[in-house]
């Protein structure tokens, strides 16, 4: 299977580079260490993720991180499986309070710069984008009027792939429907339905999006 999945890549890549098939030694050789620098790059992040999450509650299969992440706090952080983080042209940062849970689905992808902070329970589904810069936060760690009073937090779900664009903000006690997107600069602070597109500050609907087949019984 590994065998079939570089020759696959072997392929494509001539294609990208060429318009065909290799056909002298220098075009091989060069494609070919194309290939294995990313593998190299690939493992690399893998023992990243181990480092860098080493002190998560749960972290699963093949998780690759990119960069310094910071990961803080004495909550509990949870990563399912093939989670992919960057944090290299900026620090991404997982935060979980004392108490409070930070659970990120299989798949999802978190771009550089990003900030996730729990101070009660934070939800991110399975196969998410959540592009650079993009700020979550289920709490408002102070309060308004007196700024020595503990701030007000309510949980954040995000359902199955869920798009945050960049510069995104999601506020406490919102829940964000599968497949929904959430445009760049936008504030939501409040629930956003099932594959609708959403934006401005604060975010509204702007329309309804298609539903997947397979997932016609999501009501939008």
């Amino acid at each position: 299977m590994v065998q079939r999945k570089i020759s696959e890549k072997l392929s494509q890549l001539s294609q990208e580079i060429y318009g065909r098939e290799t056909r002298s030694f220098p075009e091989k050789f060069r494609v070919l260490m194309i290939v294995f620098k990313d593998i190299f790059n690939g493992i690399l992040r893998v023992l990243n993720g181990k480092f860098r999450l080493r002190n998560c509650k749960h972290t699963g299969k093949m998780i690759t991180v990119r960069g310094a992440l910071r990961v803080e706090g004495y909550g509990d952080i949870s990563l399912g499986d093939n989670c992919k983080i960057w944090s290299h042209m900026g620090v991404t940062q997982l935060y979980a309070d004392r108490g409070a849970e930070l659970i990120i689905g299989d798949g999802t992808f978190i771009n550089t710069a990003c900030i996730v902070s729990a101070s009660n329970r934070i939800v991110i589904g399975k196969n998410c984008q959540i592009a650079n810069q993009v700020i979550i936060m289920d709490g408002d760690f102070h309060g308004v009027d007196n700024r020595d009073d503990t701030g007000k937090s309510g949980e954040i779900t995000i359902g199955d792939n869920a798009w945050l664009a960049t510069r995104s903000m999601v506020l406490k006690g919102v829940s964000i429907g599968e497949g929904a997107t959430v445009a760049a600069g936008s504030v939501v602070t409040k629930d956003v339905a099932p594959y609708t597109l959403v934006g401005g500050v604060p975010a509204k609907l702007i329309r309804k999006l298609q539903v997947p087949e397979k997932n016609q019984g999501v009501s939008a």
